[in-house]
C-alpha cells in the first residue's frame, strides 16, 4: 500500500520539488520531512522541527534555507488544517455527507442525507435539512464545539481523507473487535498536530515539566498505531476516557558514530555530506504510541496528547468526540 505525504509533495524532479531543494541550496527538508514516492511505502521519516546550531561549529546555507522551508512547510499544514475543519457551504463537515465529496480533496457534498455512514462524523450544521435535528440534539446536551488546534493532537483531516492509501479513509478510525467485546482505535498514515506533554508538580501545579513549551509541531505518523479497550472499561466507572497519542522529543546529532546521529546532516555544500565538517543538530518529534487514561486521572491525562474521548452515556451507549467536542460516533454500539 502507498502511503502519503499529501497534500504536501515530494516531486520526482531531478532536484527536487521544494523551492530550495535544488543547487546550490541544498535545503534538506524536502528529504528528511517529506519523504513520498509513488507507489512506495514512506520510510525513514525524521519529523525534524528546529535547526539546533551549536557554538564553534561552522554555518552552513543550507541550513538556513532548511529553516524557511520547514517554516513554510508547518505554516502550509496549518492553513491546510483549518480547510479541514472549518468549512462552510455544503461541505461534508457542516453540512451533511455525501460519498462522493470524498473522492478528492476539495468537492463538496451535492446535499443532506440522514444515512450517516459508520465511523463518520457530523458536524453542527446550519440551514434547512436533517442536520437540523441532529444540531438540535447536541445543543441539548451542551457540547460547545470549537475548532482544531486543541491541546493535544489534532489529525490534519477530521474524517475522510483522500491520500492515506487504497484501504484506509480516515486517519482516525473506531472498529468494533471480533466477539464485540472491544473495540479498536486506529490512528492510520497522516500529519498529526502535537506538542510535548507533561504533568504540572506543586501545590498549584506552578513546577513546569523540563521540555514543556507549549510550542505546537506538525508530526507524520508513518505507519498505523492502535489501541484496543474492552467494552467493560470504557462503560463503567468514569464517564469518560480520553485517548491519544504518545509524543517523545530528542536532539539528533550530526555525527555518524552513535546512535541519536544523521551523518546527512554534514556540510552538503558539494551536493554530497563531507563528514569532516559537521553543522547543527536538529530536534525532532515522534509519534511512539497509542495511550489511554479515564478522564479522572490527571497526572496521566496531562501526559497523552488527546486526540478524541468516550462518553459512557449508561445503558450501554458509548459516544465518540474529538478533544474540541466535534462528534465521531453517536454510538459505539452502531459498529
Amino acid at each position: 500500500m502507498a502511503q502519503y505525504t499529501q497534500p504536501i509533495y515530494h516531486g520526482n524532479a531531478p532536484d527536487g520539488s521544494f523551492p530550495l531543494s535544488p543547487s546550490p541550496y541544498f535545503s534538506r527538508v524536502e528529504d528528511k520531512n517529506v519523504i513520498f514516492e509513488a507507489g512506495e511505502d514512506v520510510s525513514d521519516f525524521n519529523n525534524y522541527q528546529f535547526v539546533a546550531f551549536r557554538p564553534g561549529f561552522s554555518l552552513q546555507a543550507s541550513e538556513l534555507n532548511e529553516i524557511q522551508e520547514n517554516m513554510q512547510l508547518q505554516m502550509s499544514l496549518s492553513i491546510a488544517m483549518m480547510h479541514n475543519w472549518i468549512t462552510h457551504s455544503a461541505s461534508y463537515l457542516w453540512n451533511g455527507w455525501n460519498e462522493d465529496s470524498h473522492t478528492s480533496e476539495g468537492d463538496e457534498a451535492d446535499g443532506v442525507t440522514d444515512d450517516f455512514p459508520p465511523n463518520t462524523g457530523i458536524g453542527i450544521g446550519g440551514g434547512d435539512g436533517p442536520l437540523d435535528a441532529l444540531e438540535a440534539a447536541q445543543n441539548s446536551l451542551g457540547y460547545s464545539i470549537s475548532g482544531p488546534g486543541w491541546r493535544g493532537a489534532t489529525p490534519l483531516y477530521p474524517f475522510k481523507t483522500p491520500y492515506v492509501g487504497e484501504d484506509i479513509t480516515s486517519q482516525v478510525a473506531i472498529e468494533k473487535n471480533a466477539g464485540g467485546e472491544s473495540y479498536r482505535f486506529k490512528f492510520n498514515p497522516g500529519w498529526y498536530l502535537v506538542e510535548m506533554r507533561d504533568y504540572w508538580t506543586g501545590v498549584n501545579d506552578e513546577v513546569q515539566p523540563p521540555g514543556i513549551s507549549g510550542l505546537k509541531h506538525w508530526v507524520y505518523l508513518e505507519s498505523t498505531k492502535y489501541v484496543d479497550i474492552a467494552k467493560d472499561y470504557l462503560s463503567t466507572n468514569d464517564k469518560y476516557t480520553v485517548i491519544g497519542l504518545d509524543v517523545s522529543s530528542k536532539y539528533i546529532r550530526c555525527c555518524s558514530d552513535e546512535a541519536e546521529c544523521d551523518g546527512e546532516l554534514a556540510d552538503n555544500a558539494s551536493g554530497t555530506p563531507n563528514s569532516a565538517s559537521c553543522g547543527a543538530d536538529r530536534y525532532a518529534l515522534s509519534i511512539n504510541a497509542v495511550g489511554y487514561v479515564k478522564s479522572t486521572d490527571i497526572q496521566n491525562r496531562e501526559k497523552l496528547n488527546g486526540v478524541l474521548y468516550i462518553e459512557n452515556h449508561g445503558e450501554e451507549k458509548l459516544t465518540a468526540r474529538y478533544m474540541n467536542n466535534l462528534m465521531i460516533l453517536n454510538s459505539l454500539g452502531n459498529l
